[in-house]
Protein backbone atom coordinates (compact mmCIF):
# COMPACT_ATOMS: atom_id res chain seq x y z
CA UNK A 1 0.00 0.00 0.00
CA UNK A 2 2.72 2.48 1.01
CA UNK A 3 4.87 1.68 -2.01
CA UNK A 4 1.85 2.19 -4.27
CA UNK A 5 1.02 5.48 -2.59
CA UNK A 6 4.54 6.79 -3.06
CA UNK A 7 4.46 5.83 -6.72
CA UNK A 8 1.21 7.77 -7.16
CA UNK A 9 2.42 10.84 -5.30
CA UNK A 10 5.85 10.91 -6.89
CA UNK A 11 4.90 9.34 -10.22
CA UNK A 12 7.69 6.82 -9.84
CA UNK A 13 9.50 4.57 -12.45
CA UNK A 14 13.24 3.74 -13.06
CA UNK A 15 16.67 5.33 -12.44
CA UNK A 16 17.99 8.02 -14.77
CA UNK A 17 21.62 7.78 -15.75
CA UNK A 18 23.39 10.61 -13.97
CA UNK A 19 27.01 11.09 -14.95
CA UNK A 20 27.72 14.67 -13.83
CA UNK A 21 29.03 15.57 -10.38
CA UNK A 22 26.25 15.58 -7.80
CA UNK A 23 25.20 19.00 -6.49
CA UNK A 24 22.91 20.41 -3.82
CA UNK A 25 19.60 21.21 -5.49
CA UNK A 26 17.89 22.70 -2.45
CA UNK A 27 17.88 22.84 1.31
CA UNK A 28 14.94 22.28 3.63
CA UNK A 29 15.40 23.71 7.10
CA UNK A 30 19.11 23.82 6.30
CA UNK A 31 19.35 20.14 5.30
CA UNK A 32 20.68 19.55 1.75
CA UNK A 33 18.74 17.61 -0.88
CA UNK A 34 20.92 16.46 -3.76
CA UNK A 35 20.20 16.88 -7.46
CA UNK A 36 20.65 13.13 -8.03
CA UNK A 37 17.72 12.32 -5.74
CA UNK A 38 15.43 14.72 -7.60
CA UNK A 39 16.52 13.42 -11.02
CA UNK A 40 16.02 9.82 -9.91
CA UNK A 41 12.43 10.51 -8.88
CA UNK A 42 11.78 12.78 -11.86
CA UNK A 43 13.03 10.26 -14.40
CA UNK A 44 10.85 7.57 -12.86
CA UNK A 45 7.91 9.62 -14.04
CA UNK A 46 9.30 11.09 -17.25
CA UNK A 47 10.62 8.59 -19.78
CA UNK A 48 10.69 11.03 -22.73
CA UNK A 49 14.13 11.76 -24.19
CA UNK A 50 13.57 15.52 -24.25
CA UNK A 51 12.80 17.21 -20.94
CA UNK A 52 10.94 20.51 -20.94
CA UNK A 53 12.13 23.08 -18.43
CA UNK A 54 8.54 23.93 -17.51
CA UNK A 55 7.59 20.35 -16.69
CA UNK A 56 10.72 19.94 -14.58
CA UNK A 57 9.95 23.12 -12.66
CA UNK A 58 6.39 21.96 -12.09
CA UNK A 59 7.61 18.63 -10.82
CA UNK A 60 10.13 20.34 -8.57
CA UNK A 61 7.22 21.93 -6.71
CA UNK A 62 5.71 18.47 -6.08
CA UNK A 63 9.10 17.19 -5.00
CA UNK A 64 9.50 20.00 -2.47
CA UNK A 65 6.07 19.23 -1.00
CA UNK A 66 7.06 15.59 -0.73
CA UNK A 67 10.35 16.36 1.03
CA UNK A 68 8.60 18.78 3.38
CA UNK A 69 6.28 15.98 4.50
CA UNK A 70 9.24 13.65 5.00
CA UNK A 71 10.98 16.34 7.03
CA UNK A 72 7.88 16.68 9.22
CA UNK A 73 7.69 12.91 9.70
CA UNK A 74 11.30 12.89 10.90
CA UNK A 75 10.58 15.83 13.21
CA UNK A 76 7.71 13.79 14.69
CA UNK A 77 10.09 10.87 15.28
CA UNK A 78 8.39 8.44 12.91
CA UNK A 79 11.80 7.22 11.70
CA UNK A 80 12.82 6.27 15.25
CA UNK A 81 10.01 3.78 15.85
CA UNK A 82 10.53 0.05 15.91
CA UNK A 83 7.71 -0.42 13.38
CA UNK A 84 9.42 1.90 10.90
CA UNK A 85 12.79 0.18 11.27
CA UNK A 86 11.22 -3.25 10.83
CA UNK A 87 9.24 -2.26 7.74
CA UNK A 88 12.19 -0.56 6.07
CA UNK A 89 14.44 -3.55 6.83
CA UNK A 90 11.82 -5.82 5.27
CA UNK A 91 11.66 -3.83 2.05
CA UNK A 92 15.44 -3.64 1.86
CA UNK A 93 15.77 -7.38 2.43
CA UNK A 94 13.54 -7.96 -0.60
CA UNK A 95 15.72 -5.71 -2.76
CA UNK A 96 19.24 -6.82 -1.81
CA UNK A 97 19.55 -10.53 -2.77
CA UNK A 98 20.44 -9.78 -6.42
CA UNK A 99 23.35 -7.64 -5.20
CA UNK A 100 24.61 -10.33 -2.81
CA UNK A 101 25.56 -12.88 -5.45
CA UNK A 102 28.18 -13.49 -8.11
CA UNK A 103 26.19 -13.22 -11.33
CA UNK A 104 29.10 -14.40 -13.46
CA UNK A 105 29.54 -17.54 -11.38
CA UNK A 106 25.81 -18.24 -11.44
CA UNK A 107 25.61 -17.73 -15.21
CA UNK A 108 28.56 -20.07 -15.62
CA UNK A 109 26.74 -22.76 -13.61
CA UNK A 110 23.59 -22.29 -15.68
CA UNK A 111 25.52 -22.51 -18.95
CA UNK A 112 27.43 -25.60 -17.79
CA UNK A 113 24.16 -27.23 -16.71
CA UNK A 114 22.67 -26.52 -20.12
CA UNK A 115 25.61 -28.10 -21.95
CA UNK A 116 25.41 -31.16 -19.73
CA UNK A 117 21.67 -31.37 -20.30
CA UNK A 118 22.30 -31.15 -24.04
CA UNK A 119 24.58 -34.22 -23.91
CA UNK A 120 23.32 -36.99 -21.64
CA UNK A 121 25.61 -39.78 -20.51
CA UNK A 122 25.06 -43.42 -19.63
CA UNK A 123 27.08 -44.86 -16.77
CA UNK A 124 27.54 -47.77 -14.39
CA UNK A 125 29.02 -47.52 -10.91
CA UNK A 126 30.46 -49.41 -7.98
CA UNK A 127 29.62 -48.05 -4.54
CA UNK A 128 31.20 -48.81 -1.18
CA UNK A 129 29.02 -47.65 1.66
CA UNK A 130 30.66 -45.15 4.00
CA UNK A 131 28.70 -42.45 5.85
CA UNK A 132 29.98 -38.88 5.84
CA UNK A 133 30.63 -39.03 9.59
CA UNK A 134 32.50 -42.36 9.44
CA UNK A 135 35.51 -42.75 11.71
CA UNK A 136 38.99 -42.93 10.24
CA UNK A 137 39.19 -46.71 10.37
CA UNK A 138 35.89 -47.17 8.53
CA UNK A 139 36.89 -44.57 5.93
CA UNK A 140 40.31 -46.21 5.41
CA UNK A 141 38.71 -49.62 4.88
CA UNK A 142 36.21 -48.20 2.38
CA UNK A 143 38.98 -46.37 0.50
CA UNK A 144 41.04 -49.52 0.27
CA UNK A 145 38.09 -51.47 -1.08
CA UNK A 146 37.05 -48.90 -3.71
CA UNK A 147 40.66 -48.43 -4.84
CA UNK A 148 40.93 -52.19 -5.33
CA UNK A 149 37.73 -52.17 -7.39
CA UNK A 150 39.11 -49.35 -9.57
CA UNK A 151 42.40 -51.14 -10.04
CA UNK A 152 40.63 -54.31 -11.12
CA UNK A 153 38.58 -52.50 -13.83
CA UNK A 154 41.36 -50.23 -15.11
CA UNK A 155 44.88 -51.72 -14.96
CA UNK A 156 43.92 -55.06 -13.47
CA UNK A 157 45.59 -56.69 -10.47
CA UNK A 158 48.54 -59.02 -10.74
CA UNK A 159 47.68 -62.68 -10.82
CA UNK A 160 49.50 -65.86 -11.87
CA UNK A 161 48.19 -67.92 -14.75
CA UNK A 162 49.59 -71.09 -16.27
CA UNK A 163 50.86 -70.79 -19.80
CA UNK A 164 51.98 -74.14 -21.08
CA UNK A 165 54.21 -75.59 -18.39
CA UNK A 166 55.00 -72.21 -16.85
CA UNK A 167 53.20 -69.92 -14.45
CA UNK A 168 53.38 -66.28 -15.45
CA UNK A 169 52.25 -63.04 -13.84
CA UNK A 170 49.65 -61.06 -15.80
CA UNK A 171 47.69 -57.87 -15.21
CA UNK A 172 44.44 -57.62 -17.19
CA UNK A 173 41.45 -55.32 -16.54
CA UNK A 174 38.28 -57.12 -15.57
CA UNK A 175 34.79 -56.41 -16.88
CA UNK A 176 33.24 -53.55 -14.92
CA UNK A 177 29.91 -55.37 -14.59
CA UNK A 178 31.59 -58.47 -13.12
CA UNK A 179 33.48 -56.47 -10.50
CA UNK A 180 30.31 -54.49 -9.68
CA UNK A 181 28.31 -57.65 -9.05
CA UNK A 182 31.04 -58.89 -6.73
CA UNK A 183 32.07 -55.76 -4.84
CA UNK A 184 29.37 -53.05 -4.89
CA UNK A 185 27.24 -52.35 -1.84
CA UNK A 186 24.42 -51.14 -4.07
CA UNK A 187 21.89 -53.98 -4.16
CA UNK A 188 20.56 -53.03 -7.59
CA UNK A 189 24.14 -52.94 -8.83
CA UNK A 190 24.71 -56.48 -7.65
CA UNK A 191 21.85 -57.56 -9.89
CA UNK A 192 22.54 -55.47 -13.00
CA UNK A 193 26.32 -55.05 -12.90
CA UNK A 194 26.18 -51.50 -11.56
CA UNK A 195 24.16 -50.15 -14.47
CA UNK A 196 22.59 -46.73 -13.75
CA UNK A 197 21.20 -45.81 -17.12
CA UNK A 198 21.25 -42.25 -18.36
CA UNK A 199 22.78 -39.53 -16.21
CA UNK A 200 21.10 -36.18 -16.75
CA UNK A 201 21.92 -32.91 -15.04
CA UNK A 202 20.27 -32.48 -11.59
CA UNK A 203 19.04 -36.09 -11.59
CA UNK A 204 21.94 -37.45 -9.51
CA UNK A 205 23.80 -35.90 -6.59
CA UNK A 206 26.23 -33.22 -7.75
CA UNK A 207 29.47 -35.13 -6.94
CA UNK A 208 28.21 -38.01 -9.09
CA UNK A 209 27.29 -35.73 -11.97
CA UNK A 210 30.65 -33.93 -11.73
CA UNK A 211 32.62 -37.18 -11.85
CA UNK A 212 30.68 -38.61 -14.80
CA UNK A 213 30.81 -35.43 -16.91
CA UNK A 214 34.47 -34.71 -16.16
CA UNK A 215 35.59 -38.17 -17.31
CA UNK A 216 36.01 -39.08 -21.00
CA UNK A 217 33.57 -41.58 -22.47
CA UNK A 218 34.87 -45.12 -22.13
CA UNK A 219 36.96 -44.39 -19.05
CA UNK A 220 36.51 -44.92 -15.33
CA UNK A 221 36.19 -41.91 -13.01
CA UNK A 222 38.56 -41.26 -10.14
CA UNK A 223 37.20 -42.27 -6.75
CA UNK A 224 34.65 -39.73 -5.54
CA UNK A 225 32.49 -39.36 -2.48
CA UNK A 226 28.76 -38.81 -2.04
CA UNK A 227 26.55 -38.84 1.06
CA UNK A 228 26.09 -42.58 0.43
CA UNK A 229 29.76 -43.50 0.33
CA UNK A 230 32.69 -43.90 -2.07
CA UNK A 231 32.16 -44.53 -5.79
CA UNK A 232 33.74 -45.12 -9.13
CA UNK A 233 31.78 -44.92 -12.38
CA UNK A 234 32.30 -46.18 -15.91
CA UNK A 235 31.19 -43.60 -18.49
CA UNK A 236 29.69 -45.86 -21.14
CA UNK A 237 28.10 -43.57 -23.73
CA UNK A 238 27.15 -39.99 -24.60
CA UNK A 239 24.43 -38.84 -26.96
CA UNK A 240 22.51 -35.62 -27.68
CA UNK A 241 19.54 -34.92 -25.46
CA UNK A 242 16.23 -36.02 -26.90
CA UNK A 243 12.75 -36.08 -25.45
CA UNK A 244 9.50 -37.56 -26.61
CA UNK A 245 5.82 -36.80 -26.19
CA UNK A 246 3.93 -40.07 -25.87
CA UNK A 247 0.81 -41.71 -24.49
CA UNK A 248 0.21 -45.27 -23.30
CA UNK A 249 -2.46 -47.74 -22.32
CA UNK A 250 -1.58 -50.09 -19.48
CA UNK A 251 -3.08 -53.07 -17.67
CA UNK A 252 -1.45 -53.71 -14.32
CA UNK A 253 0.36 -57.01 -13.71
CA UNK A 254 0.72 -57.88 -10.01
CA UNK A 255 4.03 -59.53 -9.17
CA UNK A 256 4.02 -63.20 -8.33
CA UNK A 257 0.55 -63.83 -9.75
CA UNK A 258 0.88 -65.65 -13.05
CA UNK A 259 -2.87 -65.90 -13.58
CA UNK A 260 -3.28 -62.15 -13.29
CA UNK A 261 -0.25 -61.59 -15.52
CA UNK A 262 -1.82 -63.70 -18.25
CA UNK A 263 -5.12 -61.90 -17.81
CA UNK A 264 -3.37 -58.48 -18.06
CA UNK A 265 -1.77 -59.51 -21.35
CA UNK A 266 -5.09 -60.73 -22.75
CA UNK A 267 -6.76 -57.46 -21.79
CA UNK A 268 -4.05 -55.27 -23.28
CA UNK A 269 -4.00 -57.38 -26.47
CA UNK A 270 -7.74 -56.90 -26.78
CA UNK A 271 -7.46 -53.12 -26.31
CA UNK A 272 -4.61 -53.03 -28.82
CA UNK A 273 -6.80 -54.68 -31.43
CA UNK A 274 -9.61 -52.22 -30.69
CA UNK A 275 -7.29 -49.28 -31.38
CA UNK A 276 -5.89 -50.97 -34.50
CA UNK A 277 -9.45 -51.34 -35.75
CA UNK A 278 -9.86 -47.56 -35.63
CA UNK A 279 -10.94 -46.67 -32.10
CA UNK A 280 -9.62 -43.40 -30.70
CA UNK A 281 -6.47 -44.07 -28.63
CA UNK A 282 -7.24 -41.36 -26.08
CA UNK A 283 -10.82 -42.53 -25.54
CA UNK A 284 -9.72 -46.14 -25.03
CA UNK A 285 -7.01 -45.00 -22.59
CA UNK A 286 -9.47 -42.91 -20.59
CA UNK A 287 -11.95 -45.76 -20.36
CA UNK A 288 -9.65 -48.74 -19.78
CA UNK A 289 -6.05 -47.87 -18.81
CA UNK A 290 -5.01 -48.83 -15.27
CA UNK A 291 -2.62 -45.86 -15.11
CA UNK A 292 -5.26 -43.51 -13.70
CA UNK A 293 -2.94 -40.52 -13.66
CA UNK A 294 -2.46 -40.50 -17.41
CA UNK A 295 -5.84 -42.10 -18.23
CA UNK A 296 -7.68 -38.89 -17.34
CA UNK A 297 -5.55 -37.19 -20.03
CA UNK A 298 -6.21 -39.83 -22.64
CA UNK A 299 -3.07 -41.74 -21.69
CA UNK A 300 -0.90 -38.68 -22.32
CA UNK A 301 2.45 -38.86 -20.47
CA UNK A 302 3.65 -35.44 -21.61
CA UNK A 303 7.29 -34.84 -22.59
CA UNK A 304 10.01 -36.98 -21.03
CA UNK A 305 13.67 -37.71 -21.63
CA UNK A 306 15.85 -40.76 -21.25
CA UNK A 307 16.25 -42.15 -17.78
CA UNK A 308 12.74 -41.15 -16.70
CA UNK A 309 10.92 -44.38 -17.65
CA UNK A 310 11.58 -48.01 -16.86
CA UNK A 311 12.98 -50.44 -19.39
CA UNK A 312 11.96 -51.58 -21.90
CA UNK A 313 9.43 -48.72 -21.99
CA UNK A 314 12.16 -46.16 -22.65
CA UNK A 315 13.99 -48.07 -25.39
CA UNK A 316 10.79 -48.96 -27.25
CA UNK A 317 9.42 -45.40 -27.09
CA UNK A 318 12.64 -43.69 -28.19
CA UNK A 319 13.06 -46.15 -31.08
CA UNK A 320 9.67 -45.17 -32.54
CA UNK A 321 8.85 -42.48 -35.06
CA UNK A 322 6.16 -39.83 -34.47
CA UNK A 323 2.71 -41.20 -35.28
CA UNK A 324 3.66 -44.84 -34.68
CA UNK A 325 2.10 -47.15 -32.12
CA UNK A 326 4.03 -49.99 -30.50
CA UNK A 327 2.89 -53.56 -30.03
CA UNK A 328 2.06 -54.61 -26.46
CA UNK A 329 5.10 -55.19 -24.23
CA UNK A 330 5.67 -55.91 -20.51
CA UNK A 331 7.46 -53.92 -17.80
CA UNK A 332 7.59 -54.64 -14.08
CA UNK A 333 4.40 -52.59 -13.72
CA UNK A 334 2.27 -54.35 -16.30
CA UNK A 335 1.52 -54.64 -20.02
CA UNK A 336 1.58 -51.51 -22.18
CA UNK A 337 1.37 -50.25 -25.70
CA UNK A 338 2.54 -46.76 -26.61
CA UNK A 339 1.65 -44.11 -29.13
CA UNK A 340 4.39 -41.61 -29.99
CA UNK A 341 3.22 -38.08 -30.80
CA UNK A 342 6.39 -36.00 -31.10
CA UNK A 343 10.18 -35.95 -30.73
CA UNK A 344 12.47 -33.01 -30.16
CA UNK A 345 15.98 -32.11 -29.06
CA UNK A 346 16.93 -29.73 -26.30
CA UNK A 347 15.23 -26.36 -26.24
CA UNK A 348 17.30 -23.18 -26.78
CA UNK A 349 19.10 -21.97 -23.67
CA UNK A 350 17.17 -18.71 -23.49
CA UNK A 351 13.85 -20.54 -23.39
CA UNK A 352 14.83 -22.70 -20.38
CA UNK A 353 17.32 -20.36 -18.67
CA UNK A 354 14.96 -19.44 -15.82
CA UNK A 355 14.12 -23.10 -15.22
CA UNK A 356 17.81 -24.01 -15.06
CA UNK A 357 18.54 -21.00 -12.84
CA UNK A 358 15.89 -22.12 -10.37
CA UNK A 359 17.33 -25.64 -10.36
CA UNK A 360 20.86 -24.33 -9.85
CA UNK A 361 19.78 -22.21 -6.88
CA UNK A 362 18.09 -25.21 -5.24
CA UNK A 363 21.08 -27.48 -5.80
CA UNK A 364 24.24 -27.98 -3.79
CA UNK A 365 26.24 -26.67 -6.78
CA UNK A 366 25.01 -23.19 -5.92
CA UNK A 367 27.52 -23.25 -3.07
CA UNK A 368 30.20 -22.73 -5.71
CA UNK A 369 28.65 -19.38 -6.68
CA UNK A 370 28.38 -18.42 -3.01
CA UNK A 371 32.03 -19.27 -2.46
CA UNK A 372 32.93 -17.18 -5.49
CA UNK A 373 30.99 -14.22 -4.09
CA UNK A 374 32.83 -14.50 -0.76
CA UNK A 375 36.20 -14.76 -2.51
CA UNK A 376 35.58 -11.71 -4.71
CA UNK A 377 34.23 -9.69 -1.77
CA UNK A 378 37.34 -10.46 0.30
CA UNK A 379 39.54 -9.30 -2.55
CA UNK A 380 37.45 -6.21 -3.37
CA UNK A 381 37.54 -4.84 0.19
CA UNK A 382 40.91 -6.37 1.16
CA UNK A 383 39.28 -8.07 4.13
CA UNK A 384 41.40 -9.92 6.70
CA UNK A 385 41.63 -13.68 6.35
CA UNK A 386 40.33 -14.28 9.87
CA UNK A 387 36.89 -12.92 8.98
CA UNK A 388 34.34 -15.71 8.67
CA UNK A 389 32.22 -16.10 5.56
CA UNK A 390 29.18 -14.79 7.45
CA UNK A 391 31.14 -11.73 8.55
CA UNK A 392 32.21 -11.16 4.95
CA UNK A 393 28.59 -11.31 3.79
CA UNK A 394 27.53 -8.94 6.53
CA UNK A 395 30.28 -6.50 5.51
CA UNK A 396 29.23 -6.66 1.87
CA UNK A 397 25.57 -6.12 2.82
CA UNK A 398 26.45 -3.07 4.90
CA UNK A 399 28.22 -1.44 1.94
CA UNK A 400 25.70 -2.20 -0.82
CA UNK A 401 24.26 1.32 -0.98
CA UNK A 402 27.79 2.73 -1.42
CA UNK A 403 28.49 0.39 -4.30
CA UNK A 404 25.14 0.43 -6.11
CA UNK A 405 23.50 3.86 -6.67
CA UNK A 406 20.30 2.25 -7.95
CA UNK A 407 19.89 0.34 -4.67
CA UNK A 408 20.75 3.46 -2.68
CA UNK A 409 18.02 5.38 -4.47
CA UNK A 410 15.52 2.54 -4.07
CA UNK A 411 16.14 2.16 -0.34
CA UNK A 412 15.85 5.92 0.12
CA UNK A 413 12.58 5.76 -1.81
CA UNK A 414 11.34 3.05 0.57
CA UNK A 415 12.55 5.11 3.55
CA UNK A 416 10.80 8.29 2.48
CA UNK A 417 7.73 6.45 1.24
CA UNK A 418 7.08 4.81 4.61
CA UNK A 419 7.51 8.16 6.37
CA UNK A 420 5.24 9.87 3.86
CA UNK A 421 2.50 7.30 4.30
CA UNK A 422 2.58 7.38 8.09
CA UNK A 423 2.65 11.16 8.45
CA UNK A 424 -0.05 11.64 5.77
CA UNK A 425 -2.22 9.07 7.51
CA UNK A 426 -1.86 10.99 10.74
CA UNK A 427 -2.16 14.55 9.43
CA UNK A 428 -4.68 14.14 6.59
CA UNK A 429 -6.40 10.82 5.96
CA UNK A 430 -7.38 9.75 9.47
CA UNK A 431 -8.13 13.32 10.43
CA UNK A 432 -10.51 13.76 7.49
CA UNK A 433 -12.28 10.45 8.12
CA UNK A 434 -12.89 11.18 11.81
CA UNK A 435 -13.72 14.90 11.57
CA UNK A 436 -17.48 14.63 11.02
CA UNK A 437 -18.05 18.28 11.92
CA UNK A 438 -15.35 19.35 9.47
CA UNK A 439 -16.85 17.17 6.73
CA UNK A 440 -20.31 18.62 7.34
CA UNK A 441 -19.00 22.20 7.30
CA UNK A 442 -16.96 21.54 4.15
CA UNK A 443 -20.00 20.05 2.41
CA UNK A 444 -22.18 22.99 3.43
CA UNK A 445 -19.63 25.49 2.11
CA UNK A 446 -19.23 23.63 -1.18
CA UNK A 447 -22.69 22.13 -1.59
CA UNK A 448 -23.07 23.49 -5.13
CA UNK A 449 -20.19 21.23 -6.26
CA UNK A 450 -22.08 18.06 -5.41
CA UNK A 451 -24.85 17.10 -7.82
CA UNK A 452 -26.49 13.99 -9.29
CA UNK A 453 -27.60 13.14 -12.78
CA UNK A 454 -30.77 11.49 -11.45
CA UNK A 455 -32.74 11.52 -8.20
CA UNK A 456 -32.30 9.05 -5.35
CA UNK A 457 -34.63 7.53 -2.82
CA UNK A 458 -33.09 8.11 0.59
CA UNK A 459 -34.36 6.29 3.64
CA UNK A 460 -35.45 2.85 4.83
CA UNK A 461 -37.35 -0.08 3.36
CA UNK A 462 -39.43 -2.08 5.82
CA UNK A 463 -40.24 -5.73 5.00
CA UNK A 464 -42.77 -7.07 7.53
CA UNK A 465 -44.85 -10.16 8.22
CA UNK A 466 -47.95 -8.07 9.03
CA UNK A 467 -49.31 -4.52 9.13
CA UNK A 468 -48.89 -4.18 12.90
CA UNK A 469 -45.17 -5.01 12.75
CA UNK A 470 -44.68 -2.67 9.81
CA UNK A 471 -46.42 0.20 11.64
CA UNK A 472 -44.34 -0.36 14.78
CA UNK A 473 -41.10 -0.39 12.75
CA UNK A 474 -42.09 2.82 10.97
CA UNK A 475 -42.70 4.55 14.29
CA UNK A 476 -39.29 3.48 15.59
CA UNK A 477 -37.56 4.75 12.45
CA UNK A 478 -39.24 8.16 12.76
CA UNK A 479 -38.56 8.68 16.46
CA UNK A 480 -35.40 6.74 17.43
CA UNK A 481 -31.76 7.74 17.12
CA UNK A 482 -30.61 6.41 13.72
CA UNK A 483 -27.77 4.50 15.41
CA UNK A 484 -30.26 2.68 17.68
CA UNK A 485 -32.98 1.76 15.19
CA UNK A 486 -31.90 -1.84 14.59
CA UNK A 487 -31.42 -2.63 18.27
CA UNK A 488 -34.86 -1.19 19.12
CA UNK A 489 -36.52 -3.26 16.39
CA UNK A 490 -34.86 -6.43 17.66
CA UNK A 491 -35.83 -5.66 21.25
CA UNK A 492 -39.44 -4.55 20.62
CA UNK A 493 -40.57 -6.38 17.46
CA UNK A 494 -38.30 -9.34 16.58
CA UNK A 495 -38.86 -11.21 19.85
CA UNK A 496 -38.85 -14.90 20.69
CA UNK A 497 -36.30 -15.62 17.94
CA UNK A 498 -38.86 -14.69 15.27
CA UNK A 499 -37.99 -12.09 12.63
CA UNK A 500 -41.17 -10.07 12.09
CA UNK A 501 -39.40 -7.19 10.39
CA UNK A 502 -36.37 -6.81 8.16
CA UNK A 503 -34.93 -3.32 7.52
CA UNK A 504 -32.78 -1.93 4.69
CA UNK A 505 -31.23 1.52 4.84
CA UNK A 506 -29.81 3.15 1.75
CA UNK A 507 -29.61 5.67 -1.02
CA UNK A 508 -30.96 4.10 -4.19
CA UNK A 509 -31.23 5.09 -7.85
CA UNK A 510 -33.96 3.70 -10.04
CA UNK A 511 -33.37 0.16 -11.20
CA UNK A 512 -31.15 -0.89 -8.28
CA UNK A 513 -33.86 -2.36 -6.04
CA UNK A 514 -37.25 -3.63 -7.19
CA UNK A 515 -38.97 -2.83 -3.89
CA UNK A 516 -37.56 0.70 -3.88
CA UNK A 517 -38.67 1.22 -7.47
CA UNK A 518 -42.25 0.15 -6.68
CA UNK A 519 -42.78 1.72 -3.25
CA UNK A 520 -40.11 4.40 -2.95
CA UNK A 521 -40.26 5.81 -6.47
CA UNK A 522 -43.93 4.72 -6.74
CA UNK A 523 -43.36 3.04 -10.08
CA UNK A 524 -46.46 0.90 -10.58
CA UNK A 525 -45.09 -0.70 -13.74
CA UNK A 526 -42.34 -2.59 -11.94
CA UNK A 527 -42.80 -6.35 -11.72
CA UNK A 528 -41.58 -6.57 -8.11
CA UNK A 529 -43.69 -8.85 -5.87
CA UNK A 530 -43.21 -9.08 -2.08
CA UNK A 531 -42.14 -12.44 -0.67
CA UNK A 532 -44.47 -14.75 1.21
CA UNK A 533 -42.33 -14.36 4.33
CA UNK A 534 -42.57 -10.55 4.28
CA UNK A 535 -45.68 -9.61 2.29
CA UNK A 536 -45.87 -6.05 3.71
CA UNK A 537 -43.38 -3.53 2.23
CA UNK A 538 -43.32 0.07 3.49
CA UNK A 539 -40.92 2.85 2.45
CA UNK A 540 -39.83 5.45 5.00
CA UNK A 541 -37.97 8.29 3.31
CA UNK A 542 -38.19 10.55 0.31
CA UNK A 543 -36.96 11.08 -3.22
CA UNK A 544 -34.26 13.79 -3.38
CA UNK A 545 -32.76 15.41 -6.49
CA UNK A 546 -29.44 16.45 -4.95
CA UNK A 547 -27.34 15.55 -1.89
CA UNK A 548 -28.73 17.05 1.30
CA UNK A 549 -25.89 16.26 3.69
CA UNK A 550 -22.29 15.10 3.37
CA UNK A 551 -23.19 11.49 4.15
CA UNK A 552 -25.14 11.36 0.86
CA UNK A 553 -21.84 11.70 -1.00
CA UNK A 554 -19.44 10.80 1.79
CA UNK A 555 -16.73 9.27 -0.39
CA UNK A 556 -16.46 12.26 -2.69
CA UNK A 557 -16.67 14.79 0.14
CA UNK A 558 -14.05 12.92 2.17
CA UNK A 559 -11.64 12.92 -0.77
CA UNK A 560 -12.17 16.63 -1.39
CA UNK A 561 -11.83 17.41 2.30
CA UNK A 562 -8.57 15.46 2.43
CA UNK A 563 -7.26 17.53 -0.49
CA UNK A 564 -8.32 20.66 1.37
CA UNK A 565 -6.56 19.60 4.57
CA UNK A 566 -3.45 18.63 2.63
CA UNK A 567 -3.21 22.05 1.01
CA UNK A 568 -3.49 23.70 4.41
CA UNK A 569 -0.91 21.31 5.81
CA UNK A 570 1.59 21.91 3.00
CA UNK A 571 1.16 25.65 3.39
CA UNK A 572 1.92 25.36 7.10
CA UNK A 573 4.98 23.20 6.35
CA UNK A 574 6.33 25.78 3.92
CA UNK A 575 6.06 28.37 6.69
CA UNK A 576 7.58 26.03 9.27
CA UNK A 577 10.58 24.81 7.22
CA UNK A 578 12.53 27.33 5.08
CA UNK A 579 13.14 26.06 1.52
CA UNK A 580 16.05 27.42 -0.53
CA UNK A 581 16.33 26.27 -4.18
CA UNK A 582 19.56 26.60 -6.15
CA UNK A 583 17.92 27.59 -9.43
CA UNK A 584 21.19 27.48 -11.37
CA UNK A 585 21.62 23.76 -10.64
CA UNK A 586 18.59 22.90 -12.77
Amino acid sequence: MKKVFLSIVLLAGSLMSFAQEDKVLLTINGEPVMLSEFLYIYEKNNQESSLEKKSMEEYLDLFINFKLKVTEAIAQGVDTTEAFAKELAGYRAQATPKYMQDDEAIDSLVTLSYHRKANIRRAAHIAIQCPMDADSATLAAAEEKIQLARERVTTGVEKKVKKGRKWITVREPEAFADVAREMTDDQNGKENGGELGWIEVFRFVYPFEEAVYNTPVGEVTPVFRSPYGLHIALVEEERPYEEVHAAHIMKMMPRGNNANAIDAKKQVDSLYQVVLAGADFAEVATAHSDDKGSAMRGGDLGWFGRGMMVQPFENITFAMNPGEMSEPFPTRFGWHFVKLYEKRGIQPLDSIRQQLLAQVKRDVRYQEAEKSFIKKTRAEYNLPAEMTDEEVRAYADAHLEEKYPDLRNLVREYHDGILLFDVSLREVWDKANKDTEGLAAYFKANKKNYTWDEPRFKGYMIYAKDEVSAKAAKQIIKTANPDSIMSYIDQRINVDSVTYVRIEKGLWTKGKNGAVDKYGFKNKETDYTPTEEFPIVVPVGKVIKAPQEYTDVRGQVTTDYQDHLEKLWVASLREKYPVVVNEEVL
